[in-house]
């Protein structure tokens, strides 16, 4: 008699977007055969409640792995197995998988019924504890034969994750899916927010930035401060500590016991931010430690676009908003905050948080230009988006979005951006026209670029029809 398939479940929860990654994933589980997959990503952006809602419905072992003994291990991830095999011939409770040999041989089996989808995640931490796993794993795929099982891999230790993909890896091109989760864009962010106008919202990305999780905590029926009070100025906030947890354990090359990533981020976050200032604010070379931080999206690197970008005008930011904000206008409030003043210290973070956001604006409006401007024929092929800037002469000319596109890098479109409430349209136009021709990126055989224009809520005055106007309700509405 055929039994009933049982399928995984998970705690229904919210989950909005990830549009693109659901459809990766639906790809690769409709391959023929064994499938190997790796997911991976920072911690907090959404992996787990992506494969959770990914696998809701279909015959799926979720396992979390932890540093245990095998084991110990081994009875979790039968545990997990039991209710989605329901095997006839063994209870795995009480007689739980001897090894990994047997696990894959029963999962192989039972694969046969229908695909079944193993999740093993955090399985950085089932490296650490079993070294010869991925060892393991590969003299098990190479004996799965034509079986659909289909092997997820997750972890947020991101150094862990991309060196199974290196080529001396055991696993090395056994992966037919290589996913990496990264943060919400800001139109995703402000899926998680739909209570919230979009200028609230894009307040509220500027502090989260595209983490859900750190977008769920946000109360939208609370007004900004109450949700600062709340998260960050309070002792027992879930976000007043979370910078220094970031700090403390994402995966950074150069060894925890130096912390050198760290001292990267507070020296630029003090306003060291070219790589002289760095250097010299720790005493060592910072080459290895920014390149890990720009891996995990901590860090950016820029430059003024242009093919003859002097290397040597490029400064580092804080990509991450959330981190930036806390470094900067949190944490130097934390014995206040520990004391119990919080209720002013929020007033405080609030009034420095105009300042704060203007930056980040900029990197809202340059995603949602490219998101929205790129593939126009006005513009296309665009080639480089990105902030210009020199200070040759009396003159200097910066460009908050600048797009590039062929022949020749010719500016295409230009963009200035401001954090104001409203902004009159007119005399900031002449400015930016002003700009555009003294860049350098103008050429006589090609038309005017498009200008653009941002304010937080209304761009004012009478502009001329194909000027952009561009707001928080165009951004994150």
């Amino acid at each position: 008699m055929e039994r009933p398939i049982r399928y995984w479940r998970w705690t229904k929860v919210r989950f909005v977007n990830r549009v693109k990654e659901l459809s990766l994933l639906d790809e690769w589980f409709g391959r023929p055969g064994p499938q190997l997959g790796v997911v991976w990503g920072r911690r907090r952006v959404g992996k787990s409640h992506l494969l959770a809602h990914w696998a809701a419905g279909k015959r799926a072992i979720y396992h979390v792995s932890r540093n245990r003994a095998l084991d110990q291990e081994l009875a979790a991830l039968s545990a997990a197995a039991a209710p989605v095999l329901e095997l006839a011939d063994r209870d795995l409770t009480s007689r739980p998988f001897r090894d990994w040999d047997e696990a894959f041989e029963i999962f192989r089996r039972t694969a046969s019924e229908s695909p079944l989808v193993l999740i093993l995640d955090e399985f950085p931490e089932l490296v650490q504890s079993d070294p010869s796993i991925e060892s393991t794993l590969r003299a098990i795929w190479e004996g799965m034969g034509d079986h659909p099982v289909r092997l997820v891999l997750c972890g947020s230790a991101v150094r862990t994750m991309e060196a199974l993909q290196e080529e001396r890896a055991p696993l090395y091109g056994r992966a037919t899916l290589r996913l990496q989760v990264r943060p919400f864009l800001p139109s995703e962010a402000a899926l998680m927010l739909p209570d919230l106008s979009p200028a609230e919202r894009a307040k509220a990305w500027g502090v989260c930035g595209g983490i859900p999780f750190y977008l769920d905590l946000w109360d939208q029926s609370g007004s900004f401060r109450d949700n600062l009070t709340r998260l960050v100025a309070d002792e027992h906030g879930l976000l007043l500590n979370e910078g220094q947890l970031i700090l403390a354990t994402e995966d950074f090359a150069g060894g925890r016991r130096e912390r050198i990533p760290e001292q990267v981020l507070r020296a630029i976050a003090a306003g060291r931010t070219r790589f002289g200032e760095i250097k010299g604010a720790l005493g060592t070379d910072p080459t290895r430690a920014l390149a890990a931080l720009a891996d995990l999206g901590l860090v950016q690197r820029v430059l003024p676009v242009g093919r003859s970008a002097d290397p040597r005008r490029a400064y580092y930011r804080v990509a991450d908003n959330f981190l930036a904000f806390w470094l900067a206008i949190a944490e130097p409030r934390r014995a206040g905050i520990i004391q119990g003043l919080g209720k002013s210290v929020a007033g405080v973070m609030e009034g420095q948080f105009d300042n704060f956001m203007g930056d980040r604006w900029e990197d809202a409006v340059r995603t949602h230009l490219i998101q929205t401007m790129a593939d126009d024929p006005r513009l296309a092929p665009v080639i480089e988006v990105g902030r210009f800037w020199h200070q040759y002469g009396a003159d200097p000319a910066e460009i908050d979005v600048a797009m590039l596109s062929e022949p020749g890098g010719r500016l295409s479109l230009a963009a200035e951006v401001k954090w104001a409430r409203r902004e009159e349209g007119g005399h900031v136009l002449r400015a930016l026209v002003r700009k555009a021709h003294a860049s350098n990126l103008l050429s006589p055989d090609f038309p005017e670029p498009l200008y653009a224009i941002a304010a937080r809520e209304e761009v004012t005055g009478n502009l001329p029809d194909d000027v952009l106007r561009v707001t928080a309700a165009d951004v994150f509405g």
